[in-house]
């Protein structure tokens, strides 16, 4: 689920598939998104990342955030995976290579269980 769109026409799918463990990977993420309505006892888990690569679009850790919340509020486990090459965080952007990635991202300390 990198954004809205994808993730309105893709969940509702995916919570109906006769799948046993479903968690939700949003990565690359791509956009903010709205999980309210959505995040319920199905959900094992949400992982959030960034995108890696020379081509890399932006992060933005607001949304990582954000996201974050709702799983807090959902009582679902979130997992903020890896930042991503180009991570935008209190109005910087950051170049993160690609071996940083998945520690800066720990670093942040912002896990659920």
């Amino acid at each position: 689920m990198e954004h809205q769109d994808r993730t309105d026409f893709r969940l509702p799918i995916y919570r109906d598939a006769p799948i046993r463990h479903k968690l939700i990977i949003c990565e690359p993420l791509l956009s903010d998104i709205d999980f309210y309505n959505c995040l319920d006892t199905w959900v094992e888990q949400v992982i959030v990342g960034g995108e890696s690569g020379n081509r890399a679009r932006i992060c933005n850790y607001d949304w990582v955030l954000n996201i974050r919340k709702q799983c807090i509020h959902g009582k679902v486990p979130f997992s903020f995976k890896q930042t991503g090459a180009r991570l935008l965080k209190d109005g910087y952007l950051y170049h993160i290579k690609r071996r940083y990635q998945h520690s800066q991202a720990r670093k942040a300390k912002i896990d659920t269980e």
